[in-house]
């Protein structure tokens, strides 16, 4: 089961379509005997006891922990105890992406680096703070009508991993519980990610990418392809369109100067570049997004 197929198990006051995908405690039960894939997800462990899989390997999960699991490993929940009490968040790359936008370097960045499944055990205060953040994303997320639903989803997300990361600067130099696992192929995608995520806005070539992970681009693109399923330039591309879709929506930034901020040759490149992928002009999007 991959991360899209989860939002079939649960009803839409769980999630945000195709971008997030909060699992209470009192639906945590659904994810039991299923295998999850190509997914990216936070789980935190309140109480209780939690058996499951990771890449294969047998763990036992005893509250309050935290783990953080990448889109390159597979998980399944064996068996979960009649007291457990524990959340788990799916995200994409794309919401992650806006949420985090602007966040100064910190232990959040330093963890994607890292060889290794992130396990914590956390103190009984840290596993509190961090669920009365997701209490009020289940709040916002229960509210369909709610107008800035969207916004709020967003800043309850940044909120949660900016009190995540304020816990791991202690966990940082101490990482003993941590679960080898990725492979070389794994990093090289995780990385490539990264680097479209800082680069995009002036690096459009695959070249770019490829020359930074000394690796072909033949290589790379055999990589993403396997593991997202797209290319390296659908990535790339679908980053360029999300900065430029953010700009439109702010009407004191020219389109002119857009295309300049994304690095185009000049406004008639970025307007068809901009056309091809969303099927309407720039100030078409920027009127209706007014309306």
């Amino acid at each position: 089961m991959i991360q899209k197929d989860l939002f079939l198990l649960f009803p839409p006051n769980c999630y945000r379509e195709g971008l997030l995908l909060l699992i209470s405690p009192d639906k945590f039960h659904k994810l039991e005997g299923n295998s999850i894939e190509e997914s990216r997800l936070h789980m935190l462990v309140c109480d209780g006891t939690l058996e499951l899989e990771l890449n294969g390997e047998l763990h036992e999960m005893k509250g309050p922990t935290f783990f953080d699991i990448m889109e390159t490993v597979t998980i399944r929940i064996n068996k979960v105890s009649p007291n457990l009490r524990a959340w788990c968040l799916f995200i994409t790359f794309e919401f992650a992406s806006e949420s985090l936008r602007n966040l100064r370097p910190g232990p959040l960045n330093c963890s994607l680096e890292k060889l290794y499944i992130p396990i914590w055990n956390l103190s009984q205060k840290e596993s509190e703070i961090l669920e009365r953040q997701l209490l009020l994303l289940k709040e916002t997320l229960d509210n369909p009508n709610h107008y800035y639903r969207q916004e709020l989803s967003e800043t309850y997300f940044r909120s949660f991993s900016l009190e995540l990361g304020n816990i791991l600067f202690t966990y940082e130099e101490n990482a003993n519980d941590a679960q080898p696992y990725i492979s070389k192929r794994d990093f090289i995608a995780l990385n490539f990610m990264k680097l479209v995520s800082k680069h995009s806005m002036e690096e459009h070539s695959i070249d770019f990418y490829a020359d930074t992970l000394c690796i072909s681009t033949k290589h790379l693109t055999r990589i993403i392809k396997a593991m997202t399923g797209k290319t390296p330039h659908t990535i790339i591309c679908n980053e360029l369109i999300h900065q430029a879709m953010t700009m439109l929506e702010d009407d004191s930034i020219p389109v002119s100067q857009i295309a300049e901020k994304l690095h185009f040759s000049d406004q008639a490149a970025f307007c068809k570049f901009f056309k091809k992928h969303k099927k309407i002009p720039p100030m078409a999007y920027r009127r209706r997004k007014k309306e």
